[in-house]
């Protein structure tokens, strides 16, 4: 009897300890998933009135489905994007961000200048729940032909 109760005891005990180590992780699990989802919120919020990422301009098709992604564990940064494939031979890096940029400004972002950008990037920022998301073009450096269009939630 007193060897049963002293395992009972001794799994009570280990049971505690081991719920006092995952309860942090489990909170903090918690904690960034619903960071994430406010962040989500706002990306999808700024792109109501127009999905950006979901534009194609002439000569561009589709490479794969719509992303989400929210990795940073910190920050909680959530981003919303696309990647595309210029198919066409009418369209060059230029003309995509003009697409984009000329885009976005009719549909209420707003457009900064990027300091110390070496390229004279402007960044695209749209004022949702008392935050900015940022738009951006990015081409892949790898590829003359790819690029992704993303809203996120990381500053410019």
């Amino acid at each position: 009897m007193k060897r049963m109760l002293s395992c009972s005891l001794m799994v009570v005990a280990s049971s505690l300890v081991v719920a006092g180590l995952a309860a942090p992780l489990i909170s903090g699990g918690w904690e960034h998933r619903r960071a994430c989802d406010e962040n989500y919120d706002r990306v999808e919020s700024a792109l109501t009135s127009f999905d950006v990422p979901d534009a194609t301009p002439a000569g561009v098709a589709l490479d794969g489905e719509r992303d989400r992604e929210c990795p940073d564990t910190d920050d909680h940064h959530a981003t919303v994007g696309r990647s595309y494939r210029l198919s066409g031979q009418h369209s060059s890096p230029k003309d995509i961000e003009s697409f984009y940029r000329d885009l976005a400004l009719r549909n209420g972002w707003k457009l900064l200048p990027t300091e110390g950008s070496a390229d004279k990037r402007r960044c695209m920022v749209k004022e949702v729940k008392d935050a900015e998301v940022s738009l951006e073009v990015r081409f892949d450096p790898d590829s003359d032909d790819t690029f992704e269009v993303s809203a996120s939630t990381w500053p410019c």
